[in-house]
């Protein structure tokens, strides 16, 4: 029976700006397998904050610092909006991975303790990292974008392997992909006018009715549960991996 944190699969998922029906049935859809996710957030969203005070999901911060975006006009400025969405954030994952000297000195004086902005696409052997900023880095396993930017299929058969490998294992997947079957960028291209507005009803009539990003997370769901392995929380393996990065010991803050 696998007991420890540190080798459980974790689902999170980038809001990236998705309707209230793609996050509500993302995490109704997660909990019917006793799966808890953590969400990186980039918009207020009251269904997300009721599912949260419910306990079903765990909130993360997802500043976008790309040119053009929303989110403010400066690093302090961005991450004061993030902050006002989400005040005490489980970790911080920014958009698009982005990364730099500035971002990573203000979000350490901002508190944040973990993050997960970084992908090694289905790489065994994945442990936790402590950034220079004093950050413990979780690096993301699987994310789907990456999976068909990287011309993958999505025949969970052909991957099996690489799953079974020694390793972290954080998966990304976004909850608009995720409730469309997303399949392709060219796909995802076709129905990206509707991230912020698709409702139940038409995710079922738009989503790609082949092999896809959902089919491909029920595929791994099923093989966790057939491996006697585990799904646990981004909180939950944070705190495994620190204290295995210390010998047992608990730094000081």
């Amino acid at each position: 029976m696998q007991t420890d944190p540190s080798d459980g699969f974790v689902l999170t998922g980038d809001v990236d700006w998705a309707s209230d029906d793609c996050i509500e049935s993302y995490v109704e859809a997660a909990a019917a397998r006793g799966i808890k996710p953590t969400l990186f957030v980039t918009h207020r969203s009251a269904v997300l904050e009721r599912l949260a005070q419910a306990g079903l999901v765990d909130l993360g911060i997802h500043p976008n610092f790309l040119a053009g975006t929303t989110h403010g006009d400066t690093i302090d400025g961005i991450l004061d909006h993030v902050f006002d969405l989400v005040p005490d954030p489980i970790a911080l994952r920014c958009h698009a991975f982005f990364d730099n000297s500035h971002v990573a000195m203000a979000v350490a004086r901002r508190g944040i303790t973990v993050d997960s902005n970084l992908c090694c696409h289905l790489q065994g052997n994945l442990q936790g990292l402590r950034h220079w900023n004093g950050v413990l880095r979780l690096p993301v396993f699987f994310e789907d974008d990456v999976h068909w930017t990287s011309g993958l299929d999505w025949d969970f058969q052909h991957h099996a392997t690489a799953f079974a490998s020694p390793g972290l294992k954080i998966l990304n997947f976004h909850p608009f992909m995720w409730a469309m079957n997303a399949n392709s960028a060219a796909f995802y291209a076709d129905n990206k006018p509707f991230i912020t507005t698709l409702s139940r009803a038409q995710a079922v009539e738009r989503r790609y009715q082949g092999r896809g990003s959902a089919s491909f997370l029920t595929d791994i769901i099923e093989w966790v549960e057939r491996n006697g392995r585990r799904f646990v929380t981004l909180s939950e393996l944070a705190s495994a991996t620190h204290r295995r990065m210390v010998g047992g010991r608990v730094s000081p803050q």
